[in-house]
């Protein structure tokens, strides 16, 4: 965590530059890289830290106080080499071949097909939101399989070259996650490298038997969730302490008085402290909660999964509202190109529509759990 944040002026340095690129400079994978960052997950056999969700995430927030796409990928890497853990033994052995740590975007959503061959299946489809593709060297995606008159997801690991990238990453914000479209046409993924999203999401991966860490008995939606939160969060923070800065020198249009003498930009700056400090205790609870039930052999149940969608939610809300707020108050002059304020502003609006930050399904979500209600059969929880 002291790298990253100590990495993290550079980061708002190249800022401008990553959203010129629309994907990460390279010189911001090898600083990343050089942190330790993208293996804290990883198992120690295969030459990572081992940590927990709770380390990663702090890590990453600080990331995103430099650079909204660079948080974000920060989650989007380390997180991944997490799920490749989760793997049977062989893919993991595959992909940390060379290296610690590996570069791999993963779409969740089941747009894509796979048809059971020998050995295997033969993948087909196309999947948008390929956050951090342009610097992969594997990717995951996920295809439905029908099979005995089921149809059952599953979670697809292949290398870069089997994928085709499109360029439609054209965005008003997080331009530097270089989220383009992944194509498969018809390739062959071993049985190896392939697992049930069911599995993931209740914590008995094949992944679960191979390492005896509680870290590989976690559900794949909670961690998601609010490990995702964590880098929105410190766009906020990043945000909250350029307006502090500016107050303390900035003088009003007009009458020239200086904003850190008037009360109104007194009182938006404690009250954002406020929010933004809550929302950090909640995001850290939740995380902690999770880690220790599974650390206790106690499972994640159902209210604590819905309770860390809640969470992420409402984290990444306090987010968005926050920057909004601060920008609003900073002034028109914020808003030209160079500025860190404008760039966070549309970066946390547009992560912000990320459908495991959609407030309304994760409030009701929670609602319907707590009530002791059934949350429907597609719900992501």
């Amino acid at each position: 965590m002291r790298r990253v944040r100590e990495l993290a002026p550079v980061l708002t340095e190249r800022a401008r530059e990553t959203e010129d690129l629309r994907r990460l400079p390279d010189g911001t994978i090898e600083d990343l890289a050089g942190t330790g960052l993208f293996g804290m997950l990883v198992p120690k056999r295969f030459g990572g830290a081992e940590l927990g969700f709770e380390a990663m995430a702090a890590a990453c927030r600080e990331a995103g106080a430099g650079c909204g796409s660079t948080g974000w990928l920060s989650v989007i890497y380390t997180l991944h080499n997490w799920m490749v853990a989760l793997f049977p033994e062989q893919a993991q052995e595959e992909v940390w071949a060379e290296r610690p740590y590996a570069l791999i975007p993963c779409v969740l959503a089941p747009t894509g097909t796979a048809e059971p061959a020998d050995g295997g299946h033969r993948v087909t489809g196309r999947w948008s939101w390929g956050s951090g593709v342009m610097h992969a060297d594997h990717a995951m995606v996920m295809g439905l399989v029908s099979a005995d008159g089921a149809i059952e997801p599953r979670l697809f690991l292949l290398p870069r070259a089997d994928v085709t990238v499109h360029d439609v990453w054209h965005t008003s914000g997080m331009r530097g996650t270089g989220s383009n479209d992944i194509e498969v046409a018809d390739v062959f993924v071993p049985a190896h490298r392939s697992v049930p999203l069911a599995a993931l999401a209740e914590g008995r991966s094949p992944g679960a038997d191979v390492h005896p860490a509680a870290l590989y008995r976690v559900p794949l939606v909670p961690v998601f969730a609010l490990t995702s939160a964590a880098p929105v969060l410190g766009m906020a923070e990043g945000v909250l302490a350029r307006f502090g800065e500016r107050m303390r020198s900035r003088r009003m249009a007009y009458s020239g008085e200086r904003q850190r003498d008037l009360m109104s930009g007194q009182i938006r700056l404690a009250a954002a402290t406020a929010d933004l400090a809550a929302a950090r205790l909640l995001l850290e609870d939740a995380l902690r909660d999770v880690s220790e039930a599974a650390a206790a052999g106690d499972g994640i149940d159902l209210h604590r999964r819905a309770r860390a969608r809640l969470v992420a939610a409402h984290v990444a809300g306090t987010a968005r509202r926050v920057v909004n707020e601060l920008c609003s108050a900073a002034g028109a002059s914020t808003q030209f190109a160079d500025s860190p304020f404008q760039r966070a502003q549309r970066d946390v609006n547009t992560i912000s529509g990320h459908v495991v930050f959609d407030p309304d399904a994760a409030y009701a979500l929670y609602g319907r759990v707590e009530l002791g209600m059934d949350p429907g059969p597609t719900v992501l929880v």
